[in-house]
């Protein structure tokens, strides 16, 4: 709900808005772009009206040849204004992004637009984008809301005013709903993200940091997340954690999550996999369904593991063993190991 984001372009400037379309649907929402979406035969201008007239937000790329363009690309400025009329002053509809240093045009001139190379720009519009549909859901009553309906939320960081860098921040923020305790959820989310952002506090503040600020580097903190399950039974979900503040090379670290609704509490490996020796199972199921590199890699590393200490996420058709905090940074890529649920159930 309050997903639909309509990307106005001219046809030159496609590439880039093929771009935002990815970044936007990798973000759950549901962008509408006239090549990814009209289908042969379909009556293109009925199509795309309807797709600007019933979208949440509209992201109008603005070039020196889309402002000057005769066609329809004008058209998509006009309606967008109009239908802008029917929004609250504070809501955020009209989203301009400045591809060069173009005019903007006067009916758009109230809207606050960002530049293209801003290097915060896919955040800043993710931002956007989330306050204005935290302020739709919130505006509902819990009946309304639907299990997808959650946003994205960001937790502040900051050491000191001397020390610069990339920060973002995405987790999931449920809303009130009938389906499951959204406060329960997001409690332990963020408790688990605080943990992490803590430890990196106390490191960033202890003299080993001072020496690496003094040198040239490009720091970041990036904390993000991915969705493995959510229904009416249960969430699992991975927050990643990836780092970079000096030292040879970046780190990532993940948590995983598991809940079980009707009541809600956290799930353990045990409920899901009912083995008596988990480094047996994982030796078994690497060698079964892990792929080469794998089989010669992961081996090494079943003992680090224990059921304290597994990452894990599932749905219903596959388990997957995540050994990223247990891995040199050179094996990620291969660190995932997904086991087909049908074999987890036969045990």
């Amino acid at each position: 709900m309050f997903k639909d984001v309509f990307i106005s372009h001219a046809k030159e400037d496609y590439e880039i808005a093929e771009k935002l379309y990815d970044f936007l649907l990798q973000k759950g929402f549901s962008p509408w772009l006239d090549k990814k979406k009209l289908k042969v035969g379909s009556n293109w201008d009925y199509e795309i009206k309807k797709a600007l007239r019933e979208s949440t937000f509209v992201i109008l790329l603005l070039s020196s040849t889309s402002v000057k363009k005769r066609g329809y690309v004008q058209k998509e400025f006009k309606y967008s204004v109009e239908y802008s009329e029917n929004k609250l002053v504070d809501d955020i509809y009209i989203i301009p992004i400045l591809l060069d240093k173009c005019e903007v045009p006067d009916s758009l001139s109230k809207f606050q637009w960002i530049e293209i190379e801003n290097e915060f720009l896919l955040q800043e519009i993710l931002d956007s984008l989330n306050i204005q549909r935290q302020k739709y859901l919130n505006s509902l009553s819990s009946d309304a809301i639907e299990i997808n309906d959650y946003t994205s939320h960001s937790i502040n960081f900051k050491i000191s005013d001397n020390v610069t860098f990339d920060y973002s921040c995405d987790l999931p923020l449920f809303h009130d709903n009938n389906f499951f305790d959204a406060h329960f959820v997001n409690t332990f989310i963020q408790q688990k993200a605080l943990i992490f952002i803590s430890e990196q506090r106390n490191w960033l503040n202890d003299d080993e940091f001072s020496y690496f600020m003094d040198m040239e580097h490009l720091f970041y903190f990036q904390i993000s997340h991915s969705i493995k399950k959510l229904d009416k039974n249960g969430l699992s979900l991975t927050i990643f954690y990836d780092t970079f503040f000096g030292g040879v090379h970046p780190n990532t670290n993940i948590d995983t999550l598991n809940f079980k609704f009707n009541p809600e509490r956290i799930l353990q490996f045990s409920e899901i996999v009912k083995v008596d020796k988990l480094n047996k199972f994982l030796k078994k199921s690497i060698l079964k369904y892990g792929d080469d590199e794998q089989k010669e890699s992961l081996l090494n590393y079943i003992n680090y593991i224990t059921e304290d200490n597994v990452n894990f996420v599932y749905n219903d058709d596959s388990l997957e063993i995540n050994f990223t905090n247990y891995i040199p940074r050179v094996m990620l890529a291969i660190g995932i190991l997904e086991i087909p649920m049908k074999y987890v159930k036969e045990l």
